[in-house]
Protein backbone atom coordinates (compact mmCIF):
# COMPACT_ATOMS: atom_id res chain seq x y z
CA UNK A 1 0.00 0.00 0.00
CA UNK A 2 1.44 3.11 -0.66
CA UNK A 3 2.34 5.23 2.34
CA UNK A 4 0.90 8.26 1.93
CA UNK A 5 -2.54 6.42 1.22
CA UNK A 6 -1.82 4.45 4.95
CA UNK A 7 -1.15 7.82 6.87
CA UNK A 8 -4.07 9.26 5.33
CA UNK A 9 -6.40 6.75 5.36
CA UNK A 10 -5.82 4.38 9.04
CA UNK A 11 -8.49 5.59 11.92
CA UNK A 12 -9.04 3.87 14.99
CA UNK A 13 -11.24 0.82 15.17
CA UNK A 14 -13.41 0.55 17.89
CA UNK A 15 -16.23 -2.08 16.22
CA UNK A 16 -15.00 -5.22 15.02
CA UNK A 17 -16.86 -8.43 13.37
CA UNK A 18 -16.36 -12.12 15.32
CA UNK A 19 -13.70 -13.30 12.99
CA UNK A 20 -10.47 -14.50 13.74
CA UNK A 21 -7.37 -12.90 12.50
CA UNK A 22 -5.13 -15.52 10.53
CA UNK A 23 -1.70 -16.48 11.89
CA UNK A 24 -0.34 -15.41 9.27
CA UNK A 25 -1.39 -11.85 9.52
CA UNK A 26 -0.30 -11.58 12.51
CA UNK A 27 3.02 -12.84 11.82
CA UNK A 28 3.18 -9.82 9.13
CA UNK A 29 2.01 -7.73 12.20
CA UNK A 30 4.79 -8.46 14.86
CA UNK A 31 7.33 -8.23 11.92
CA UNK A 32 5.97 -5.12 11.26
CA UNK A 33 6.70 -3.48 14.67
CA UNK A 34 10.00 -5.07 14.81
CA UNK A 35 11.07 -3.31 11.95
CA UNK A 36 10.41 -0.10 13.56
CA UNK A 37 13.85 2.09 14.97
CA UNK A 38 14.57 2.26 18.30
CA UNK A 39 17.52 4.13 19.57
CA UNK A 40 21.19 2.78 19.28
CA UNK A 41 19.26 0.22 17.51
CA UNK A 42 18.83 -1.46 20.85
CA UNK A 43 15.43 -3.68 19.72
CA UNK A 44 13.82 -3.63 23.73
CA UNK A 45 10.45 -4.10 22.41
CA UNK A 46 8.54 -7.63 23.38
CA UNK A 47 5.00 -8.85 22.40
CA UNK A 48 2.45 -10.37 24.03
CA UNK A 49 0.00 -11.76 21.71
CA UNK A 50 -3.69 -12.75 22.59
CA UNK A 51 -5.76 -14.27 20.84
CA UNK A 52 -8.40 -16.13 23.82
CA UNK A 53 -11.54 -13.93 24.07
CA UNK A 54 -12.26 -15.24 27.42
CA UNK A 55 -8.49 -13.87 28.59
CA UNK A 56 -9.36 -10.85 26.54
CA UNK A 57 -12.50 -10.30 28.57
CA UNK A 58 -11.37 -10.92 31.63
CA UNK A 59 -8.11 -8.34 31.16
CA UNK A 60 -11.47 -5.68 30.08
CA UNK A 61 -12.99 -6.24 32.95
CA UNK A 62 -9.27 -5.61 35.18
CA UNK A 63 -8.82 -2.50 33.32
CA UNK A 64 -12.25 -1.79 34.34
CA UNK A 65 -11.96 -2.16 38.10
CA UNK A 66 -9.15 -0.32 38.07
CA UNK A 67 -10.37 2.67 36.02
CA UNK A 68 -12.32 3.83 39.14
CA UNK A 69 -8.82 5.00 41.23
CA UNK A 70 -8.03 7.24 38.40
CA UNK A 71 -10.63 9.55 39.02
CA UNK A 72 -12.79 9.71 35.71
CA UNK A 73 -16.12 11.38 36.06
CA UNK A 74 -19.35 9.06 36.87
CA UNK A 75 -20.71 8.94 33.47
CA UNK A 76 -17.51 7.12 32.41
CA UNK A 77 -17.62 5.20 35.69
CA UNK A 78 -21.17 4.31 35.08
CA UNK A 79 -19.71 3.13 31.51
CA UNK A 80 -17.44 0.92 33.13
CA UNK A 81 -20.14 -1.28 35.04
CA UNK A 82 -21.57 -3.36 32.09
CA UNK A 83 -20.89 -6.47 31.05
CA UNK A 84 -19.74 -6.00 27.49
CA UNK A 85 -15.92 -5.52 26.77
CA UNK A 86 -16.28 -2.00 26.28
CA UNK A 87 -11.47 -1.85 26.90
CA UNK A 88 -11.14 -3.66 23.68
CA UNK A 89 -14.37 -3.55 21.69
CA UNK A 90 -14.40 -7.14 21.43
CA UNK A 91 -11.50 -7.59 18.94
CA UNK A 92 -10.60 -10.69 18.07
CA UNK A 93 -6.60 -9.99 18.45
CA UNK A 94 -4.64 -8.26 21.61
CA UNK A 95 -1.31 -7.06 21.44
CA UNK A 96 0.52 -5.62 24.52
CA UNK A 97 4.39 -4.36 23.47
CA UNK A 98 6.32 -4.16 26.68
CA UNK A 99 9.89 -3.50 27.26
CA UNK A 100 12.39 -3.04 30.29
CA UNK A 101 11.80 0.03 31.33
CA UNK A 102 14.49 2.31 29.93
CA UNK A 103 14.57 6.26 28.60
CA UNK A 104 13.82 5.51 25.29
CA UNK A 105 11.17 2.16 25.88
CA UNK A 106 8.28 4.17 25.38
CA UNK A 107 9.08 6.05 22.06
CA UNK A 108 10.75 2.96 21.41
CA UNK A 109 7.53 1.04 21.85
CA UNK A 110 5.17 3.23 20.39
CA UNK A 111 6.97 3.50 16.79
CA UNK A 112 6.70 -0.34 16.63
CA UNK A 113 2.98 0.31 17.50
CA UNK A 114 2.29 3.07 14.35
CA UNK A 115 4.45 0.32 12.22
CA UNK A 116 1.71 -1.98 13.37
CA UNK A 117 -1.27 -0.39 13.22
CA UNK A 118 -0.24 0.81 9.38
CA UNK A 119 0.93 -2.30 8.03
CA UNK A 120 -2.78 -3.45 9.74
CA UNK A 121 -4.33 -1.09 7.32
CA UNK A 122 -2.59 -2.33 4.82
CA UNK A 123 -3.83 -5.75 5.17
CA UNK A 124 -7.90 -4.56 5.82
CA UNK A 125 -7.57 -4.64 9.61
CA UNK A 126 -8.84 -2.53 11.94
CA UNK A 127 -6.49 -1.16 14.95
CA UNK A 128 -6.90 1.01 17.67
CA UNK A 129 -4.37 1.98 20.56
CA UNK A 130 -5.82 1.44 23.84
CA UNK A 131 -4.86 3.93 26.62
CA UNK A 132 -7.30 3.02 29.39
CA UNK A 133 -5.23 -0.88 29.32
CA UNK A 134 -2.02 1.20 30.60
CA UNK A 135 -3.97 0.96 34.28
CA UNK A 136 -2.84 -2.58 34.19
CA UNK A 137 1.03 -1.30 34.80
CA UNK A 138 1.07 -1.80 38.32
CA UNK A 139 -1.35 -4.79 38.35
CA UNK A 140 1.65 -7.27 38.46
CA UNK A 141 0.07 -10.67 39.08
CA UNK A 142 -2.21 -10.33 35.91
CA UNK A 143 1.02 -9.10 33.99
CA UNK A 144 2.50 -12.46 35.26
CA UNK A 145 -0.44 -14.42 34.46
CA UNK A 146 0.21 -13.31 30.45
CA UNK A 147 4.11 -14.01 30.09
CA UNK A 148 4.97 -9.85 30.87
CA UNK A 149 7.76 -10.30 33.06
CA UNK A 150 8.79 -8.08 36.08
CA UNK A 151 11.46 -6.42 35.03
CA UNK A 152 9.01 -4.94 32.09
CA UNK A 153 6.62 -2.62 31.43
CA UNK A 154 3.50 -2.38 29.50
CA UNK A 155 3.70 0.56 26.99
CA UNK A 156 1.01 -0.04 23.97
CA UNK A 157 -1.99 -2.13 23.86
CA UNK A 158 -2.96 -2.61 20.66
CA UNK A 159 -6.08 -3.90 19.56
CA UNK A 160 -6.63 -5.64 16.21
CA UNK A 161 -9.32 -7.34 13.77
CA UNK A 162 -11.44 -6.70 10.82
CA UNK A 163 -14.09 -3.60 11.29
CA UNK A 164 -17.66 -3.74 10.75
CA UNK A 165 -17.67 -0.61 9.19
CA UNK A 166 -14.33 2.33 8.50
CA UNK A 167 -14.78 5.34 10.34
CA UNK A 168 -14.69 8.60 8.10
CA UNK A 169 -11.10 10.19 8.19
CA UNK A 170 -11.42 13.36 9.87
CA UNK A 171 -9.71 16.51 8.28
CA UNK A 172 -7.00 17.59 9.98
CA UNK A 173 -4.53 20.56 9.54
CA UNK A 174 -0.87 20.75 11.35
CA UNK A 175 -0.72 23.29 14.35
CA UNK A 176 2.39 24.80 14.00
CA UNK A 177 3.54 26.74 17.17
CA UNK A 178 6.62 28.70 15.87
CA UNK A 179 8.32 28.65 12.86
CA UNK A 180 12.41 29.51 14.11
CA UNK A 181 14.53 30.72 11.02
Amino acid sequence: METEKAILGRRSVRDYVDKKVPDDAVRQLLSAGAMAPSAMDAQPCRFIVITNRDKINELSDKVKARLGAFGFGARMLERMKVKEDVIFYGAPLLIFIVADEGDWAPIDCALAAQNMMLRAYGMGLGSCFIGFATALRDDRDTLRSIGIKDSQKLYCPLIFGYPKKWPEPKSREPTVQKTVD
